[in-house]
Parts: C-alpha cells; sequence; structure tokens
C-alpha cells in the first residue's frame, strides 16, 4: 500500500467502524482484500470461498457490508448478493471482479439488483478508502 493511502487511512478514522464480510473464491485475493479493509481501520467479521459461503455466513453474521466477487463455484456473487439482500442480511453489497464481461453481466446489472457499487480488480486502495468512509458516515450515524 503506497504512502499516501496509508496516511488518507488513518486521517480519515473516526472511531466508528463497519463490520465486513469478505468473499473470493481465490485464498490470496481473500487475504488482501480482508487486510486492506483492516487496515482502514474496520472489522472483518468473517470471509467466505464462495457464495453459497456467503449466504450462510451473512445470515449468522449480519455484516454491515459485504465484498463479494462476482465469479465463484456453486453460487455466483450476483445469485448471492440477491439472496443476502432479499434477506435483509447485509445493509451494503460491494461487488468485485476481474472478469465480469466475460460473464456477460454488466454493472447496469449489478447494481439494479442491488449492489451498492461495483469495483474492477485489481481496485484501487483509495477508492476503496473514500466507499467504506462514505457508507460508515451513512451506516454508522
Amino acid at each position: 500500500m503506497s504512502s499516501a493511502a496509508s496516511e488518507e487511512a488513518a486521517s480519515k478514522s473516526t472511531g466508528k467502524k463497519l463490520r465486513v464480510l469478505v468473499v473470493d473464491d481465490q485464498p490470496a485475493v481473500r487475504e488482501v482484500v480482508a487486510d486492506t479493509i483492516q487496515y482502514a481501520g474496520h472489522e472483518i467479521v468473517g470471509t467466505a470461498k464462495d457464495g453459497m459461503d456467503a449466504v450462510t455466513q451473512a445470515k449468522e453474521l449480519r455484516p454491515d457490508v459485504v465484498v463479494m466477487d462476482i465469479s465463484m463455484p456453486r453460487m455466483n456473487g450476483v445469485e448471492a448478493m440477491k439472496a443476502i439482500l432479499a434477506a435483509g442480511d447485509a445493509k451494503r453489497v460491494l461487488l468485485m471482479s476481474g472478469e465480469y464481461r466475460s460473464l456477460g453481466v454488466t454493472r447496469d446489472e449489478m447494481m439494479r439488483h442491488g449492489a451498492a457499487a461495483f469495483m474492477e480488480k485489481p481496485f484501487n486502495v483509495t477508492e476503496l478508502f473514500d466507499m467504506l468512509d462514505r457508507w460508515t458516515a451513512e451506516i454508522c450515524t
């Protein structure tokens, strides 16, 4: 992480933090995303390896935010997001993907189905921090 991103994260700390569930079928990506979100001062309440696991964990953990890959085995991120939001098990879902175009999914479709945001992988750390800050202000007030 760049020192500018580090300083920005430190300067935006409000003492309030989001409870986040991170979902990705790639263990290394799950770790990087979770570490980045923790670095920004938020709590990782759990991680999941696919959409089915995400739905189960969201029901148990009731996170503020789910950060989820789209392309995963058993249940993709869009379907998992629909189930999580329909059940009211999270306040926001951020979808991430490096290959969403090849899956035949558009950004408009993701947003119509309830995604609060979409980020392309590799993600921009500053953009992620800004988004989390906005959501913290909206959710943790």
